[in-house]
């Protein structure tokens, strides 16, 4: 017997209310799921910092000589702590040059300056966030890990949100019986699935609010785009909550489901860039990753909180990614079974007849 799923509009409103109201309570009960969504976040957001302070922050005081027409340039590095000294000087360890609102900075590879005071002053004295290039005297490209990986952190705070906070909850229900209650009676699948998602979207943009925040600080934009990553944003947690659903729509066994979940959150990470550039991946791999959906989110975020050039433009991700929140949010709710024992497609009459003795004799007792 397949559950009903009719109900009036009034009614389904109170049911989505008193559904969200549960399930947020439930949260709210369980310390380790509210600790599990942010766990994560938390590990990636303290790997990149501890990589920013490592190559950025830390190291022998930048001593600068300064080519710009432009005498506030100077004025700005030095009230930011850099030493600034004439070209000749011995004990210099970078060279900044400024033309033309481009700012090159040059680091002696043997004894690499901090530059995280360089960075501070030019952006103090008006040079762009996106016209600072930092490279040794090697030639060597030097890179902030915390900027190039923003985008990342994003990633894996919603997806630690949807697969683990989200989808691990709703196959435990459906292992301890619980939604086999539920199915029971007349709630659309649509309504209880959508029930799951309101505190778990308020997490979600609690992590959005904390990675801005860290972009502000450190001056990665030139002025926040709030309409344009509140867009890639939503377009990307709708996303990631529509596959967890989608993945939470028929297993079984909550352990396997944890374990698989946390796998594919830290595979998130790599196959989006987040452990090798792609830059230095061969062109096959990057197209791969290219195609990957969580790709097309990291690559809009990062594009408004670190002025990251995306590989398509921004509009083209949001429509890719509202293609897959529909493909999966509908796949979500055609699939969803509330009883373990439900029958699926494509089952025998008789496997079908057995199944609902069986669901009635459950109901009846």
């Amino acid at each position: 017997m397949r559950p009903a799923t009719g109900g009036r509009e009034g009614h389904g409103r109170e049911a989505f209310r008193r559904l969200a109201t549960m399930s947020a309570r439930d949260v709210l009960r369980n310390p380790l799921t509210g600790v599990s969504m942010w766990f994560m976040t938390g590990i990636i957001l303290v790997i990149y910092v501890s990589m920013w302070l490592a190559f950025v922050v830390l190291g022998p005081a930048p001593v600068a000589s300064v080519d710009a027409a432009d005498p506030r340039i100077a004025s700005a590095l030095e009230r930011a702590g850099v030493r600034v000294v004439a070209e000749d000087a011995p004990e210099r360890n970078t060279v900044v040059t400024v033309v033309d609102g481009q700012a090159l900075v040059v680091l002696d590879a043997s004894d690499q300056a901090a530059w995280d005071p360089i960075w501070l002053g030019l952006r103090d004295a008006g040079v762009r966030a996106d016209a600072v290039t930092v490279v040794d005297d090697e030639g060597d490209v030097e890179l902030d890990p915390l900027q190039e990986n923003l985008g990342i952190v994003v990633l894996v705070g919603v997806a630690s949100v949807a697969f683990i906070g989200t989808t691990v909850p709703l196959v435990a229900m459906r292992e301890r019986g619980l939604l086999r209650l539920l199915g029971t009676t007349p709630l659309r699948r649509s309504t209880f699935l959508l029930a799951q998602l309101p505190l778990r979207a308020f997490v979600a943009v609690g992590v959005l609010l904390l990675t801005a925040g860290v972009a502000v600080w450190r001056r990665y934009v030139d002025g926040l785009d709030l309409l344009t990553l509140g867009t890639s944003f939503l377009l990307g947690t709708t996303m990631l909550f529509a596959v967890a659903l989608a993945s939470a729509a028929r297993s079984r066994n909550a352990e396997a489901t944890q374990q698989t979940m946390v796998m594919v959150t830290l595979g998130l990470v790599f196959a989006s860039g987040g452990l090798l550039p792609q830059a230095i991946l061969p062109a096959a791999v990057q197209v791969v990753m290219n195609c990957l959906p969580t790709t097309w989110f990291v690559a809009a975020t990062s594009a408004s909180l670190t002025g990251a050039e995306p590989f398509l433009p921004v509009p083209a991700l949001w429509g890719l990614m509202a293609v897959v929140t529909v493909a999966a949010g509908a796949l979500a709710v055609r699939r969803f079974e509330w009883d373990q024992s439900e029958r699926r497609p494509g089952a025998t009459e008789t496997s079908e007849t057995s199944e609902t003795s069986d669901t009635r004799s459950e109901v009846t007792a």
